[in-house]
């Protein structure tokens, strides 16, 4: 059965940004990216990170939902990329590690993200609608709970992307 690879961000940091600032009466505009286009860039890297190698591959079989903190390195890399909560597959781990270790697209940071900010990919590896729709849930349930917890509000940056996968 086809692999089916989705990455799901949940949102839990607003944070302030704007592309035109009134200063003095003078209108000055940013040259940084926008939060949209932050996400959609990341968004873009992750899902192609994770489609190659072909998750089809038989030595990279298992499913889960993998949890990865990291941050944005001096180059604009990803450093300190760390497991925040494992997925019960160390392949289904080590596809979301490489995976995030490999996004190109960090610089530059949009107006009001500082460089030691927290990032977390919740990245989803399922067989089949069925399966994607149970890890979704359980994703869901883990993120209510790390957001009700408060031990993370105004840590993290979190965002979503993904679309359910279908047969």
């Amino acid at each position: 059965m086809k692999k089916l690879v989705s990455v799901a961000f949940a949102a839990s940091l607003a944070l302030p940004f704007s592309a035109i600032q009134a200063q003095n009466a003078d209108i000055v505009v940013s040259s940084s990216r926008s939060i949209e286009r932050f996400v959609e860039d990341i968004s873009h890297d992750l899902g192609r990170n994770l489609e190659w190698p072909n998750p089809n591959r038989s030595d990279l079989q298992g499913t889960g939902v993998a949890q990865v903190l990291f941050q944005c390195g001096p180059d604009g890399k990803p450093a300190n990329i760390t497991l925040y909560r494992k997925s019960g597959s160390t392949k289904v781990n080590w596809l979301a590690k490489r995976a995030v270790s490999r996004i190109n697209v960090l610089h530059p940071l949009p107006n009001g993200v500082s460089e030691d900010q927290l990032y977390l990919a919740n990245i989803i590896i399922a067989d089949s609608p069925v399966q994607y729709a149970q890890l979704s849930q359980k994703l869901n349930k883990r993120e209510a709970q790390r957001l009700a917890s408060g031990k993370d509000r105004g840590k993290i940056f979190a965002f979503t992307l993904g679309n359910s996968p279908s047969t």
